[in-house]
C-alpha cells in the first residue's frame, strides 16, 4: 500500500512482458497471508522540515513534503487480474522507500479489500480513513500481546529493474527509538527479469523486536538518480503449504567462500593502537566461529585499518594468524583490500562476506562491491545459521585453507621462475588421476557443483540425489572424478565429468579454478578423446549453458579447439572431431584408477 498524498494520484498503464507477468502472477498462489506496509517516498539525507529551506535538492510535492521520486509512487495498471500491488518508481538523488511497523497479518482477501478501500481514486478522505483504521487495528493487535514475528515466515520483495540489467538495494529495519542500537540490514538486487527475494523472519527477529515501532527502508546502493524500478509485493508474508521455499522463490545468495574480518571491536575487544597486541582480547565466541568456518572449508582473511606489524603480531599472539589468508592491513579503503584478497585467492566477490563494527566501513564496501554480503559485528555469531554457510563438510573442505596456502607457494614459485610458463609447469611434476565416481566421492562432487562457477560449463548445481542417481546409472553413461597433485602438494578432488563414451557426448564438466591454466584440462580431454574414440565415437560434444560467471569455461573450451554450435550465445553444444590432439597435454601425467586418492596410487600411467 502506498501513502496518501493530497492532490496527487499517480497512476500509469504498462504492459508487462509475458514471462514477467506469469512469474508475478504466481506470487498470489505462493502466499497465504501478508502484511500491508504503507510505503512512502523519503530522503536518505532527510532532516525534515529544516532541510526544506537549506537543501538545494528540495522539490515540493503537492503536500509540501520533498519529492524524491520523479513521478511519486505510480500505481501500475498492467491489465492483469492479479490482486497484488504493482508500482513504478523513478528515483531522484537520495530517494528511498520507507514504511513503518509493527504490522499485522491479513489474509490475501482481507489485504486486497483494504488495498482497494485505500486507493486515492476513491477519495482522499476515504483513503486516509482506511489507512488510519488499518493502523489502529495493528496497534490493538500488538497491545493484546499477539506476536508479530510468529505470524510470518519471511519478508518478500519482488520487482524488476527498468533502467539497468541489475540494480542493488539495501533493505533495513531500524527501531524508531533512537536509544536502541539494534539494526537489521541486508542487500539484494533486482534484475531486468522479475525477481523475488525472500528474507527469513528468523533472521530479522534476531535483532529487531517486531512488536515495537520500527522503520523499514528500501534504498538504492550508490547514486539513486535515474534508476527506475517496478515493485510488486514488498511485505511480510506467510507461505502456503505448497510453497517450497527458499528454492522456489529466491534468487539465492552465492554460497559463502570467504569471510573477511575487521579487527578492532570485531574480532577482538579493544583498540590495537591503544591497548597493544597483548592488551586486546578476542571476543567471546569469535575463536570458535573462526574454527567452525575453517572446518567447513570457508576461507578467512582480514581487512583492517591498523599498523601492519602490530596487527600481525596480535593475530599471532592470539593464535589466529594461521587462519587468515592474504591479510590486508593498511590505512587504505577496505573495498580495495577486499579486491586484493579476491584477486589473490582467485575467487569472485559475490562469495565474500565482510564483517565490520563501523557503519562507514560497511557502507563503503557495499557501495564499491554490491555483491559482497556486509554484516555488522553483532551478527558474527549468527553466520552458521545463514543459508550462505550451509555447505557440506568433507575431507577437502577441512583441508581447503592448507590447499590455498600451498597454492600461494606455487604462485610465488611461478612468479620467480625464469622462462615460459609451460617450462615451469613441466618442473612441477603435475599428475592427474581419473577415476570412476564412487560413494566415497559423492559428497565432494555435490559440494564442487555448488561451489564451482567460473569453470562450470553447463552451470550445474547437483543435489545429493542427482549424484546418487549417477552412481546407479545403467544407461551407458560414465561419471569421472579428477584429482590432481604436484611437487608442492595435493590439490584433492578438483573436477568432475559425466558422459557417454560410445557417443562422445559429455553432459557435464566442471573443475576447480585452482588448477586453471595448468594444462590439466588439456591432459584430461586428451585422455577423454582417446577413451571415446576407442568406444566408437567420431567426435566430442559438450553441453553448454551460459551463466553469470561461467564465461571462463567457454573460453577454456574454445581454447581447446572446440567450436560452439548454437542458435544464440546462451546455450548449445561445443564440438570437436576425433581423433584430436590437445596442446600441452603432455605436460601433465595422467593416471587411471578406480577409487584411490593420488597419494595412495601405484598405477600405470596411461
Amino acid at each position: 500500500m502506498k501513502e496518501t498524498v493530497a492532490l496527487e494520484n499517480a497512476q500509469a498503464q504498462m504492459v508487462l512482458p509475458v514471462a514477467m507477468a506469469d512469474t508475478r502472477a504466481a506470487t498470489y498462489d505462493l502466499i497465504q497471508n501478508r502484511s500491508m506496509i504503507v510505503w512512502g517516498e523519503h530522503c536518505s539525507e532527510c532532516a525534515a522540515p529544516a532541510c526544506y529551506t537549506a537543501c538545494s535538492f528540495y522539490t515540493p510535492r503537492p503536500d509540501g513534503h520533498c519529492r524524491r521520486f520523479t513521478r511519486g509512487i505510480e500505481t501500475i495498471d498492467s491489465g492483469m487480474a492479479c490482486p497484488l500491488p504493482l508500482t513504478r518508481i523513478a528515483f531522484r538523488r537520495w530517494g528511498k522507500l520507507e514504511g513503518r511497523g509493527p504490522v499485522r497479518s491479513l489474509t490475501k482477501q482481507e489485504a486486497a479489500a483494504e488495498e482497494h478501500a485505500a486507493q486515492p481514486a476513491l477519495g482522499l478522505g476515504l483513503a486516509f480513513l482506511a489507512r488510519r483504521e488499518a493502523r489502529q487495528r495493528t496497534a490493538d493487535h500488538v497491545a493484546k500481546g499477539q506476536g508479530i514475528d510468529g505470524e510470518f515466515d519471511a519478508f518478500l520483495i519482488e520487482g524488476a529493474a527498468l533502467s539497468a540489467k541489475s540494480i542493488s538495494f539495501t533493505f533495513t529495519l531500524v527501531p524508531v527509538d533512537k536509544t536502541n542500537p539494534a539494526l537489521f540490514q541486508s542487500q539484494f538486487s533486482l534484475n531486468s527479469d522479475w525477481t523475488r527475494i525472500s528474507i527469513p523472519i528468523a533472521e530479522i527477529a534476531r535483532t529487531i523486536d517486531l512488536t515495537q515501532d520500527y522503520l523499514v527502508q528500501i534504498e538504492p546502493v550508490g547514486e539513486a538518480k535515474g534508476l527506475e524500478v517496478i515493485f510488486g509485493l514488498c511485505d511480510f508474508v506467510t507461505w502456503t503449504q505448497a510453497a517450497t521455499l527458499p528454492s522456489a522463490l529466491n534468487v539465492p545468495a552465492a554460497k559463502a567462500k570467504v569471510v573477511v574480518w575487521d579487527l578492532d571491536h570485531t574480532i577482538w575487544d579493544g583498540i590495537l593502537l591503544e591497548d597493544g597486541p597483548e592488551g586486546v582480547m578476542v571476543k567471546p565466541g569469535i575463536r570458535e566461529m573462526i574454527e567452525a568456518l575453517d572446518t567447513r572449508g570457508i576461507l578467512q582473511s582480514v581487512a583492517s585499518k591498523n599498523n601492519h606489524d602490530e596487527a600481525m603480531a596480535a593475530l599471532s599472539h592470539h593464535g589466529l594468524l594461521g587462519f587468515m589468508l592474504a591479510p590486508q592491513i593498511s590505512w587504505g579503503p577496505k573495498s580495495a583490500a577486499l579486491a586484493r584478497i579476491a584477486q589473490t585467492l582467485n575467487l569472485g566477490l559475490d562469495a565474500f562476506v565482510f564483517i565490520d563494527d563501523q557503519p562507514f566501513e560497511r557502507g563503503e564496501v557495499s557501495e564499491a562491491h554490491p555483491s559482497v554480503t556486509v554484516l555488522a559485528d553483532n551478527e558474527a555469531l549468527t553466520l552458521l545459521e545463514r543459508p550462505q554457510f550451509d555447505v557440506p563438510v568433507t575431507r577437502e573442505s577441512r583441508g581447503r585453507r592448507a590447499l590455498y596456502a600451498v597454492e600461494a607457494a606455487r604462485t610465488l614459485a611461478a612468479e620467480s621462475a625464469a622462462g615460459d610458463m609451460d617450462q615451469f609447469l613441466r618442473g612441477c611434476d603435475l599428475v592427474l588421476n581419473v577415476a570412476r565416481l564412487t560413494t566415497e566421492d559423492a559428497e565432494r562432487v555435490h559440494e564442487l557443483s555448488q561451489r564451482t562457477n567460473q569453470l562450470n560449463i553447463a552451470a550445474t548445481r547437483y543435489s545429493r540425489d542427482d549424484v546418487a542417481a549417477m552412481l546407479a546409472s545403467a544407461n551407458g553413461a560414465e561419471a569421472w572424478v579428477l584429482r590432481c597433485a604436484d611437487r608442492f602438494g595435493d590439490y584433492g578432488l578438483i573436477g568432475f565429468a559425466y558422459g557417454t563414451p560410445q557417443t562422445g557426448h559429455i553432459q557435464d564438466f566442471f573443475m576447480s579454478c585452482r588448477v586453471q591454466r595448468k594444462r590439466v584440462e588439456a591432459a584430461f580431454f586428451a585422455w577423454l578423446a582417446s577413451r571415446c574414440e576407442a568406444a566408437g565415437a567420431q567426435g566430442l560434444s559438450i553441453s553448454y549453458k551460459k551463466a553469470a560467471r561461467n564465461s571462463p569455461a567457454l573460453d577454456l573450451f574454445l581454447g581447446l579447439g572446440f567450436t560452439l554450435d548454437s542458435t544464440d550465445d546462451s546455450q548449445g553444444l561445443l564440438r570437436r572431431s576425433l581423433p584430436a590432439g590437445f596442446e600441452g597435454s603432455d605436460i601433465v601425467r595422467v593416471q587411471q584408477s578406480t577409487d584411490k586418492p593420488i597419494h595412495a596410487l601405484n598405477t600405470e600411467v596411461v
